[in-house]
């Protein structure tokens, strides 16, 4: 899970210029060239704006920018020249990104986006036990009242100090989907970066442990008050 959450989003490529292609074309701004490998890359306005800090709207005008600049008829024709070079080849056989890696792993596990850990993305394990799991949905709204609170803190926690939280035994009864035998999991929380290497949000793991013994108190790792109050007097 740890491997796994160090894997960036987008894969491992940052914003960062090429020396061969049309991305190193002297014409260009630094703000035309970010964009410009974005596109190589085949991310939206929206990934490039996320990656970039700035909105979609702005990306399209830079793009706009870039096919009068370079007469280019189309986006295609603005990165096919770049496509064509070892460079850029290089750039697209890299690892892939954390989100294509989960889709296949057989843990239910979500992406969350921000410290307001809202729901960006859900694999396939996921959506067969969690009922509501959604993109767009904050992590807290997914849960009854009082696992929220212990996963909000953990999150909360994981997030602030970009370091891997654990919520043991959390009750699943309110918002497991029918059918599933899943009653109990221990939640885990992981920092998770963008393309750009910044902090983006976490991945949440989630694993079944219904048949383990009940735990007599929610663990936190690192959790140095938790720590303090498990001490004998």
């Amino acid at each position: 899970m740890t491997l796994l959450s160090q894997v960036p989003l987008r894969g491992n490529q940052r914003s960062e210029t090429s020396d061969r292609g049309r991305n190193s074309d002297p014409r260009l701004t630094l703000r035309q060239r970010q964009v410009l490998d974005g596109l190589i890359r085949g991310l939206s306005n929206k990934e490039i704006g996320a990656e970039l800090g700035i909105g979609p709207d702005a990306v399209k005008r830079v793009v706009s920018r870039l096919l009068i600049k370079l007469d280019a008829p189309s986006r295609t024709a603005l990165v096919q020249p770049a496509l064509q070079t070892d460079a850029a080849r290089r750039r697209r056989s890299r690892a892939p990104g954390a989100l294509s890696l989960l889709d296949a792993v057989p843990v239910p596990a979500l992406v969350t986006r921000g410290a307001a850990h809202r729901v960006e993305y859900v694999n396939p394990a996921a959506k067969k036990v969690l009922a509501g799991a959604e993109p767009g949905v904050e992590l807290r709204g997914l849960l009854p009242p009082a696992p929220a609170r212990m996963v909000g803190r953990i999150a909360d926690e994981s997030f602030a100090h970009a370091a891997p939280r654990v919520a043991r035994g959390v009750a699943l009864h309110d918002f497991a989907r029918v059918g599933t035998s899943w009653h109990r999991v221990d939640v885990f929380t992981n920092p998770i970066h963008d393309g750009a290497g910044k902090l983006a949000g976490l991945v949440v793991f989630l694993v079944d442990v219904s048949n383990d013994p009940v735990p007599t108190q929610t663990s936190m790792a690192n959790d140095p008050g938790t720590r303090e109050r498990a001490r004998p007097v």
